[in-house]
């Protein structure tokens, strides 16, 4: 009477068979990627099918809806606006972090714009997405971004019943172009640094700077080599967090919003001898002269910092283009020239895959090739 099948969207599909109706054959959504609660909804509907209760040929609309034949209420149909915002909601319960929703909520802006005002949830058309997503004036990689974004909300619609079904899933995601890391390498380092002491001292000359200022970027920059924190994460970063005589750092928040502790090297180690050191715990391990000691935002921290790594990017004529989320990609890649697996690479940089540490393995292979290919070029 009734078959399961999965499409290439990841989602599973009833459809129910009776060569008495016309059509003969009746398609529908169970709005679930997973086999079990997909098999546990064609039984329910089976069931529900030989009582009466629900026809996906009928022609009354609820008793041919399969997620509300036994519903009072019809499903609602939420504007684009309404949408975004129940989904930023539901994220932020779930612990993501406001810079991951802020993502979330520009790209669904950016693709509401398409739209009259108002326009509900049902009036997207898999057209419109595949517009929004395959376009040729953006890079591959952003294509595949709007893609990942848009399935995620609009998946998420469904299974909210905002939406009877989403219109992206019999979209396939565009093709991405791997990008792999541009790691800040350890000759990097001591040009970087030299960089800002450079300018440090030609500025404090001429009567442009007080003393410490830029200077503190130095001890940063080295800081985020060796422990392969991200700038944020540096920006939180008090006394209090480093236990030394267990050799530990506790990272407070990560991206996913999880605590979580990790090693804490001789190299690092050396870093903080260099840096101020106050009687209060609560203190910031590195900040500004004249900053907060105790109170701050640590994306204006990073934000900071990744100003002055550019800067000194530009004076230390590094021919490639770096971040400063680059040193933390410099970590990982100096694991991977030490000969170390993936998975130890993945444990450091606090990754939830391998397959981010996978590149970095490719990375270190790849600069190993080019050095033996001019060793014997």
């Amino acid at each position: 009477m009734a078959s399961l099948y999965k499409r290439n969207s990841g989602t599973y599909y009833a459809q129910f068979y009776d060569s008495k109706r016309s059509p003969s054959r009746k398609r529908f959504s169970l709005r679930t990627s997973t086999k079990r609660s997909a098999r546990q909804k064609l039984t329910e509907l089976e069931n529900a099918f030989v009582e009466g209760k629900f026809d996906p040929w009928a022609n009354n609309e609820r008793k041919a809806d399969p997620f509300n034949y036994d519903r009072s209420e019809p499903s609602r149909d939420a504007s684009l606006s309404d949408a975004i915002r129940q989904f930023a909601e539901a994220k932020r319960k779930q612990g993501r972090s406001e810079r991951t929703i802020g993502t979330y909520r520009n790209l669904w802006e950016r693709f509401a714009d398409r739209f009259r005002e108002g326009t509900t949830l049902s009036g997207v058309s898999p057209s419109d997405i595949e517009a929004f997503c395959y376009d040729d004036s953006v890079t591959s990689a952003t294509r595949h971004k709007r893609y990942r974004h848009l399935h995620a909300i609009l998946s998420w619609a469904e299974e909210e019943d905002l939406v009877a079904e989403s219109p992206i899933g019999d979209i396939s995601a565009p093709q991405k172009e791997e990008k792999l890391p541009t790691p800040v390498r350890k000759e990097d380092l001591p040009k970087l640094c030299s960089a800002v002491a450079k300018r440090y001292r030609k500025l404090r000359r001429e009567g442009n700077c007080r003393p410490r200022q830029i200077i503190w970027a130095i001890p940063v920059f080295r800081w985020a080599f060796f422990t392969g924190m991200r700038a944020t994460e540096i920006g939180r970063l008090r006394w209090k967090h480093i236990d030394q005589e267990r050799g530990l750092i506790r990272i407070t928040e990560q991206k996913n919003r999880k605590a979580q502790t990790i090693p804490l090297i001789s190299p690092a180690e050396q870093v903080l001898r260099s840096v101020p050191r106050t009687n209060n715990d609560e203190a910031y391990v590195f900040r500004t002269p004249d900053g907060p000691i105790a109170e701050r935002n640590a994306e204006n921290f990073g934000q900071t910092a990744s100003r002055h790594f550019c800067q000194a990017r530009r004076d230390s004529e590094i021919d490639r283009e770096l971040t400063f989320h680059d040193l933390r990609a410099g970590f990982a890649t100096a694991l991977a020239d030490a000969g170390k697996s993936a998975h130890v690479i993945r444990e450091a940089m606090r990754h939830s895959s391998l397959k981010m540490a996978l590149k970095y393995v490719r990375v270190s292979r790849q600069r190993l090739h080019s050095e033996m290919e001019s060793a014997f070029g």
